[in-house]
């Protein structure tokens, strides 16, 4: 069974949000700091943070919101974009167009796994925010680097880009230095000051968009 928290209590029907790879329910904080008056469930995604590896698993609420960010928002897509009373996605993946994107992003994903186990976690954690999507924030190691790497392997090929629908998506949130993404999308949402990280270079912003979607 995942690891879920509940990181605000208010009323109405609960908001879940899913992290990005390597991250942990608690990533959502800042954004729930915004939304005092609704009640905020993180979860710690498959082999993440407090939670196993499990392939199948589901949201055990009867109605919720959902917001999930980069591969939580793509599991968000693959998984309960059906089941959510609204759906908030974060620098998400439509998917991609053509088999050789999909072998190229499978080869990629299987070297950052290898990489992953092989490392040492804080070399691993430099590596990975090294790329150029990341820049120029940085997010604090010790909040990442306290996983279960085997987990978080599995879960990246499990969830690889590679296996994922493409989706035609309207209202994606991505960050205005975030140039990859926004390239993705034709009507997107704009968030300032902040690049691909946007729960946590801009919480307010985001939280405003999400309140806006839940609030009757």
């Amino acid at each position: 069974m995942l690891t879920s928290k509940k990181l605000n209590t208010g009323k109405g029907i609960p908001i879940v949000f899913l992290h990005g790879l390597l991250g942990r329910a608690e990533d959502w904080i800042p954004v729930c700091s915004h939304l005092p008056d609704h009640t905020c469930i993180g979860i710690d995604l498959p082999g993440h943070g407090d939670s196993p590896f499990e392939p199948e698993w589901s949201i055990d609420l009867p109605q919720f919101h959902l917001v999930g960010y980069s591969l939580g928002g793509r599991i968000a897509l693959q998984l309960f974009r059906h089941r959510a009373r609204s759906l908030t996605l974060l620098s998400t993946h439509p998917g991609l167009n053509t088999l050789e994107e999909k072998q190229a992003r499978w080869q990629s994903d299987l070297e950052w796994a290898r990489l992953l186990l092989e490392l040492p976690i804080d070399e691993f954690l430099k590596r990975w925010y090294d790329q150029s999507i990341f820049k120029p924030y940085q997010p604090d190691f010790a909040t990442r680097r306290n996983q279960n790497v085997e987990g978080v392997a599995r879960a990246l090929m499990h969830y690889s880009l590679a296996k994922q629908e493409r989706l035609e998506l309207d209202g994606v949130l991505v960050g205005e230095r975030d140039e990859k993404f926004r390239a993705l999308y034709q009507r997107s949402i704009v968030i300032p000051h902040a690049g691909h990280m946007i729960h946590l270079e801009n919480p307010k912003a985001v939280a405003e968009i999400i309140r806006t979607r839940v609030e009757p």
